[in-house]
């Protein structure tokens, strides 16, 4: 099995679905050489670096770095998982996604989760249609007050529930039980009693990434109740924690445009009303604060964030947590304060779009954002509370990774606060803003850089099938690395075999993305090697080298601490032997 799927049928999927091919439906490739190159999808960039390597079926973009196979693409362009890629490509090429195994457990809960999907689908199909009955004279005008068209109605699938029960008896009509609905959280049973979770109340469906319905956030129409907004709960295909109210849109837009940024608003009516602007690259969460999991959600869609929440107290608040979630798994962030207190929809509405074009458009980073935040609760006339917002400024900056970025966030604090650069860096802790190179054995580095690089060019040799490289010389011996010494066994097994051990395949075995070394050796450029026989004998003998140097090394040690006349002897006559290969430049033991 490969990450849970026969190595088989994987293979099979991807000599159905050429890479060229598959990547062609969403970039355009143009032949040069004897591989294809296009504009990268995954960043912006006028002149080509997206190279298609169709004989060994993966991609590689020299500006970005990106690199993989045709489900690797997939996965980034729908940004979806391992599992739903293969689910994508395999409808393509009409195949039978495999079996997930023989643990009745695994089969029982995708059984339960196909089942809640259906029962969604049909249920909020239903709230849609319900909305436009002569009878449902309250959403209609509570839409008409909202100002939202048809256009709207129809992209959100806005919805309503005309009573506590109605959805129940179309749901039985459709041959779902009630402990299935139960389950869907459609509805909810009380002493008996089963009523509908979201009982009269303005519907707005949650969708996944697939445009598949996983649950409900709903609106009361009446003024006294109690919660004016509801969510469903987590579910088998719920969880708030990772689903964003809109993602289904975004998703839909990167496929046909590249993305500047993913803008986060509060609510739902927030999202509607940003779409509506021109602004469909917008999602909101659904009841909770942004978590880690919406983070690296975003992450696969865009890198690049503006949070835009509400702009009194409790927003502002809640946009410092955001911003520290979204930068802690590397995404560019940036945020917005609206001014007035107001939230995007009621800005949008107040003010316009131009506006809300402005805003967005000066949005700040979010260390500037934080920093200014914090100045808000500070009289900078007075000195005590002068030294108080310094204090928390300077805390901020010194959460930041690198000399550079504190440099410029200190220079920030000084124009604010008048306080000299000098006393900054000071309290900052007596850093040296300007970066000093590490104290390091120099020779020892430049020795394991070469070595490195050494064994990079012999197993990107391998893997190329150069025809100086061979497996005469036994590299696993001197691999200390796992994953080198799985890539060696890998590509020595297929050569014993007379196996194809085509590049995509790596994509299977390795998380590539995570294993730089590997990802070198996929992508090695050969180019700037004059002699590249000449310079893998050189490669052999460098790695053989550090070996025996490493050898003679712990046996001077073992020497000098040994006391014994006669081990002093055996010692002495190893440490001969190995200076003596070290001489030859002998390649046998």
């Amino acid at each position: 099995m490969s990450k849970g799927f026969p190595v088989e049928w994987l293979e099979e999927l991807k000599r159905k679905n050429d890479i060229s091919t598959t990547i062609s439906r969403y970039v355009p490739l143009k032949s040069k050489g004897s591989n294809q190159w296009a504009c990268c999808p995954f960043h912006h960039e006028k002149t080509p670096s997206f190279c298609v390597n169709e004989m060994e079926q993966f991609y590689h973009c020299f500006g970005c770095g990106e690199t993989g196979d045709v489900i690797k693409f997939v996965q980034k362009m729908e940004s979806c998982d391992f599992w739903q890629a293969c689910e994508i490509l395999a409808k393509n090429a009409n195949m039978e996604m495999p079996a997930l195994s023989n643990n009745d457990d695994i089969q029982n809960r995708k059984k339960v989760k196909d089942t809640i999907l259906k029962i969604l689908d049909a249920t909020y199909k239903h709230y849609e249609q319900n909305l436009y009955l002569k009878t449902s004279t309250k959403p209609q005008e509570y839409i008409k007050k909202r100002k939202l068209t048809k256009k709207e109605l129809d992209k959100f699938h806005i919805g309503y529930s005309v009573s506590w029960t109605e959805i129940i008896e179309f749901l039985k009509k459709q041959g779902f039980t009630l402990e299935e609905m139960q389950t869907a959280n459609v509805i909810d049973i009380k002493n008996g009693r089963a009523y509908d979770f979201m009982g009269e109340r303005l519907i707005f469906p949650i969708f996944n990434i697939y445009d598949e319905c996983i649950g409900f956030s709903s609106r009361s129409l009446d003024p006294d109740a109690r919660a004016k907004y509801k969510n469903s709960i987590n579910t088998p295909v719920f969880d708030k924690s990772k689903n964003m109210f809109g993602i289904n849109i975004v998703r839909k837009l990167k496929q046909t445009q590249a993305l500047d940024y993913v803008i986060i608003v509060e609510g739902q009516m927030d999202v509607i009303s940003m779409n509506k602007a021109g602004y469909a690259n917008t999602v909101a969460c659904l009841g909770t604060a942004l978590t880690i999991e919406h983070a690296k959600a975003l992450k696969r869609i865009c890198e690049n964030i503006v949070v835009c929440l509400d702009g009194d107290s409790a927003g502002q608040r809640a946009t410092v947590k955001t911003v520290d979630v979204l930068a802690e798994v590397g995404l560019n962030v940036k945020a917005v304060k609206l001014p007035n207190g107001a939230d995007p929809d009621e800005f949008i509405n107040t003010y316009g779009t131009e506006e809300m074009k402005k805003q967005l458009d000066n949005a700040l980073d979010y260390v500037e954002f934080k920093i200014r935040h914090k100045l808000e609760n500070f009289d900078l006339n007075k000195h005590d509370e002068k030294a108080k917002f310094v204090n928390i400024a300077i805390s901020i900056v010194n959460e930041l990774k690198t000399n550079s970025e504190k440099e410029i966030y200190l220079d920030l604090i000084k124009k604010i606060s008048g306080v000299p650069i000098d006393i900054l860096k000071r309290d900052l802790g007596d850093i040296n803003i300007i970066e000093m190179p590490q104290q390091e054995n120099s020779q020892l580095t430049a020795n394991e850089d070469a070595e490195i690089k050494a064994i990079k060019f012999i197993m990107a040799s391998l893997l190329y099938k150069k025809e100086y490289a061979n497996f005469e010389f036994d590299l696993n011996k001197y691999l200390i690395n796992p994953s080198y010494k799985q890539l060696y066994l890998l590509l020595k097994n297929s050569k014993i075999e007379n196996k194809d051990l085509k590049i995509s395949n790596l994509y299977d075995i390795f998380e590539v993305e995570n294993e730089p070394n590997i990802m070198d050796i996929i992508n090695f450029n050969f180019e700037p090697i004059s002699d590249s026989a000449k310079y893998y004998g050189e490669c052999v003998w460098k790695i053989r080298e550090t070996y025996l140097k490493n050898n003679i090394q712990n046996l001077t040690d073992e020497f000098k601490k040994c006391t014994s006349q006669e081990e002093r002897k055996i010692i002495a006559s190893q440490l001969n032997n190995e200076q003596k290969k070290l001489r030859t430049k002998s390649l046998e033991d």
